[in-house]
């Protein structure tokens, strides 16, 4: 079977985030299933120093006569191809979606309609017809739609997070170069705008989303984004597959970013990567307070409105907090104003920073995730590779891999978005870390748990054959 997997993004030739993780660690898992795959994104300017490419020979166009280059090179650590669409007027420059984190390119509704013209068109002259085309995110959600001018694979979307939705105003609908009659109620038309994620999911033949929960939540008005309806109305319902992370990169055994290696059956060097966590964060070092470590985006959507107010509350009960982000300015804010009343408890530190967030995950006791909402989650599942317990909201994939220990899990739970309720099970985790013992134990255990790519590559095979079977009915 030849899949082709459509990312605006793939670790690591570029990333923001948890879909590049995703994108650069899914073909290989898939690969090693027997499958023929091959990985398309842009070629941005920023990838062109990240490896060796090669151009492939050739005239590309779109259908709408746009030329573009395409480089190749290789998924490291695998013989995944990955080819990068090349247009310099759309991807080199400076940033993705964006100058920066918090803005996006006026264009980006004619860059990725670009993108997405030029993926059906290699897609069609590929020498191997392309079985089923795999799309990501809603940079991807138009491709779906041009597919129906070329020959036909099967496709299958993947929603990553619905509250990220590719809409712009109706008058950007001619960028898509398509039908007037697709910009409609039953097409691309969402509230008046012009939503690529609404293409994906109306114009695919199977859409799956990173976790069984997600699935669930996506079909209601809370959780929907507004979606719900369109999605409970399709007739393929949506699949939910849990992400898994890749074991190769996320190690603690040989991981040179943390102060010591160790392992599941010897845990005890965690201690000097607590100490070097403390270093880095300037906190006070006693080893009876225990670290609360977040690795978040700062944004509603991570909870952090939950957390707040029974900060006070923990830090007197002798717990330190250490915050790795970047986001909302009023977030940074009010974590620099706690660590200005706090100083050695609580520690923020604005960026993104893949060495410290490694040395977060092996060096805290506690990692915690309080999301409104989160459709599957990552750093829960790198935290518990590194031995940190997990305290997640029961929410999306959080609820899907994180079990209370009372209920003989790996981490502590808590239900609704309350800052009372979460406050109640941090404390509850704070009196269980004075057992050293079964704290000790506990931390074995979360290591134990297989959140690898290897558990979570067959439920792909099985949609992919279910979209060649279901292939044009919509």
């Amino acid at each position: 079977m030849k899949i082709l997997l459509a990312a605006p993004e793939v670790y690591p030739f570029i990333s923001t985030g948890g879909l590049s993780g995703v994108t650069g660690s899914l073909p290989a898992a898939l690969e090693n299933t027997g499958l023929d795959i091959s990985v398309i994104m842009p070629f941005y300017r920023d990838c062109r120093n990240l490896g060796d490419y090669e151009w492939v020979g050739g005239h590309f166009l779109t259908s709408a006569g746009e030329e573009f280059g395409l480089a190749s090179t290789l998924l490291p650590g695998s013989s995944v191809e990955v080819l990068l669409v090349s247009r310099n007027s759309y991807f080199n420059r400076p940033g993705i979606y964006g100058p920066d984190s918090g803005s996006a390119f006026p264009d980006n509704s004619a860059r990725f309609a670009f993108f997405c013209r030029a993926v059906s068109a290699v897609c069609d002259s590929l020498d191997k017809p392309v079985d089923v085309l795999h799309c990501h995110d809603w940079q991807t959600g138009l491709v779906p739609a041009y597919m129906r001018n070329y020959r036909r694979p099967a496709t299958v979307f993947t929603i990553h997070n619905a509250q990220y939705q590719g809409n712009f105003p109706p008058e950007e609908y001619p960028t898509a170069m398509l039908p007037w009659p697709l910009f409609s109620p039953e097409g691309m038309e969402f509230y008046g705008t012009f939503s690529f994620l609404k293409s994906g999911i109306v114009f695919s033949d199977e859409v799956t989303t990173v976790s069984r929960t997600y699935a669930e939540e996506l079909g209601t008005p809370k959780y929907g984004e507004g979606m719900d309806g369109i999605i409970r109305t399709r007739s393929n319902p949506i699949t939910g597959i849990l992400n898994g992370i890749d074991y190769g990169v996320w190690n603690p055994s040989d991981d040179p970013h943390i102060a010591c290696s160790y392992t599941a059956s010897s845990t005890t060097p965690r201690k000097a990567c607590r100490n070097d966590l403390c270093n880095c964060f300037g906190l006070d070092p006693e080893s009876d307070r225990m670290i609360i470590g977040m690795v978040t985006r700062l944004s509603s959507q991570k909870g952090l409105e939950l957390l707040f107010p029974v900060i006070d509350s923990i830090v007197r009960d002798g717990i330190s907090l250490v915050v790795l982000g970047t986001g909302e300015s009023k977030y940074e804010s009010r974590l620099l104003e706690l660590a200005e009343v706090y100083p050695g408890r609580v520690a923020p530190m604005f960026r993104y920073d893949e060495a410290i967030a490694r040395k977060i995950f092996a060096g805290c006791d506690l990692f915690l995730m309080p999301s409104l909402f989160e459709p599957c989650g990552l750093a829960q599942m790198m935290a518990m590779r590194y031995g940190a317990v997990p305290l997640v909201r029961a929410t999306g994939g959080l609820a899907d891999t994180v079990t209370d220990i009372e209920d003989d899990g790996c981490g502590f739970v808590f239900e609704n978005a309350d800052s009372e309720e979460l406050l109640e099970t941090i404390v509850r985790a704070r009196r269980l870390f004075t057992d050293r013992r079964r704290w000790s134990w506990l931390v074995r255990k979360c290591m134990s748990i297989d959140n690898s790519w290897g558990s979570r590559a067959e439920p792909y095979l099985e949609v992919f054959r279910k979209a060649i079977l279901h292939r044009g009915e919509l």
